[in-house]
């Protein structure tokens, strides 16, 4: 299947004005129908491949992110169309500002009857600077979510604080967000959250992605990473987040290049 977000319809300035107020407050905000039926179902597909494939490389990190896949990017460039898409510049930029990145690109799958290392009560970000975003993280449902199968939970407003929740205040307080098959979860990186438990007998499938400033270090050195027969057929924004924008010269002769050849392009903060 041929995925194209190129020509997908821009969001009004009502709805981002939303966004921001949401963000702002709460801390994360849903946008349903983001993707349609047939392409989350062509993402599932290849993602349950993919994790069928999986070998641990041996170390107890390796065992644990079994079901949170670190490669997606590498194997199949329908995967990378996602950065393509005109409509997560739309709802990234007001908080990254224009020359964001990708820190990382990974799945999250529940087991049938079980939970993964995402179900523990963490923020995908360590630092905590007032009034200032330094990550962001999106999430795609490939199938529905639900109270059953694992939705997501999220600790609303605590993007704000420096304190931890314990998981019975937590569980207390947390907002679950159910939703349609296709949707997108966005949320400050900040914002204490966890992947419920799965109680059904079937699979709960997503992909994340975790975003931060320019100036910042990738999980990945995702240029190198990511075969260049896929990144090299990608647009100019999908090539930005990957981090084309801000590699570091090797050598001198890398770094006295003309200004429109410089690895690192200017004024990206």
């Amino acid at each position: 299947m041929k995925i194209d977000f190129k020509n997908e319809a821009r969001y009004d300035e009502k709805r981002i004005s939303e966004l921001i107020f949401n963000m702002e407050t709460r801390g994360f905000d849903l946008f349903p129908n983001y993707l349609n039926n047939q392409v989350s179902d062509h993402y599932k597909k290849l993602l349950e491949f993919a994790l069928n494939d999986y070998k641990p490389i041996g170390t107890e990190r390796s065992y644990l992110d079994k079901n949170h896949l670190h490669d997606l990017l590498c194997r199949d460039i329908s995967f990378d169309r996602l950065l393509e898409d005109p409509r997560l510049q739309q709802i990234v930029e007001p908080f990254l500002d224009l020359h964001w990145i990708m820190y990382a690109f990974t799945s999250s799958s529940v087991p049938p009857e079980g939970e993964n290392y995402g179900g523990r009560v963490h923020v995908d970000c360590p630092r905590q600077i007032s009034n200032y975003i330094t990550n962001m993280g999106i999430l795609w449902a490939l199938d529905d979510f639900t109270l059953e199968n694992g939705c997501t939970k999220v600790l609303p407003g605590s993007q704000h604080t420096r304190l931890i929740p314990d998981e019975e205040f937590f569980e207390k307080n947390c907002y679950r967000v159910p939703c349609p098959k296709g949707s997108l979860i966005i949320f400050n990186a900040r914002v204490w959250h966890r992947a419920g438990k799965n109680i059904t007998n079937e699979w709960r499938h997503s992909l994340t992605l975790n975003m931060c400033r320019a100036y910042m270090k990738q999980r990945m050195d995702w240029v190198r990473f990511i075969p260049n027969e896929i990144s090299s057929q990608l647009n100019n924004q999908a090539r930005r987040i990957i981090g084309f924008d801000t590699r570091l010269p090797k050598n001198l002769e890398e770094f006295f290049v003309p200004d429109d050849q410089r690895l690192y392009k200017p004024n990206q903060g």
